[in-house]
């Protein structure tokens, strides 16, 4: 059995996570925004109960997908470079990324759990907290690209029209997400904006080609520059 088997198992999840990802925001529907009160929320929480239960199901699934892939990122980024300086980056990146979901998922799935029986500003700030804890995923996004794009151009550790890409969504991510801290309604908003929606698209082209890349060349194809 060939030693490249595991290493493009683990890299198969990050298709995974990318399917399990799109499932949970079908499942959601179409989200109230900032601009909702919180009777229209709590309302909307209430009638969507079995699907956001099942959006968060998938959000679950999808995180531990992820995180086994970013095990197989990490290690192709490490075997790249002479030191672990920008494959850390990656991973402390992705790690953050997770983590700001796993807040967002957990919010959303607390303000389900308990919309009979909570008050409509108590689930609207759950909702909210939902909200921005998936914005601050941009964060560990943009970290993530970043150091993947600079090691795929530097060191050869990716293709580098990968490399390029992920350099162009890093920054794109970033500037959404900075400008949507600031904005409640329009196209940034986090909440509804349409921005934000085309940063997650990033993400998941990101996730998938990252994947497939990772699938077909399971080893470094150029070797590591020497430390100077």
């Amino acid at each position: 059995m060939s030693e490249d088997r595991w290493p493009m198992v683990g890299a198969s999840f990050g298709i995974v996570a990318a399917v399990l990802l799109i499932l949970s925001f079908l499942f959601t529907g179409s989200p109230p925004g900032f601009h909702d009160s919180a009777a229209e929320v709590k309302s909307f929480v209430e009638g969507n109960h079995g699907e956001l239960q099942t959006s968060v199901a998938f959000a679950f699934a999808a995180l531990v997908a992820f995180l086994w892939f970013l095990g197989s990122v990490f290690l192709r980024l490490r075997e790249a470079e002479p030191f672990p300086r920008l494959s850390a980056a990656a991973l402390a990146g992705g790690v953050a990324l997770a983590a700001a979901g796993m807040v967002g998922t957990a919010a959303e799935g607390a303000a389900v759990y308990h919309a009979s029986t909570l008050g409509a500003d108590s689930v609207l700030a759950l909702w909210d907290l939902s909200v921005f804890g998936l914005l601050f995923f941009l964060a560990g996004f943009a970290v993530l690209a970043t150091a993947t794009g600079l090691l795929a151009l530097r060191e050869g550790a990716l293709p580098r029209p990968l490399g390029i890409y992920s350099l162009c969504a890093a920054v794109y991510v970033f500037v959404v997400g900075v400008i949507a801290t600031f904005t409640e309604t329009g196209a940034f908003s986090p909440s509804d904006g349409a921005l934000g929606a085309i940063a997650f698209l990033a993400f998941l082209v990101w996730l998938v080609a990252t994947s497939l890349t990772l699938i077909r060349q399971p080893r470094v194809t150029a070797p590591p520059r020497a430390a100077s």
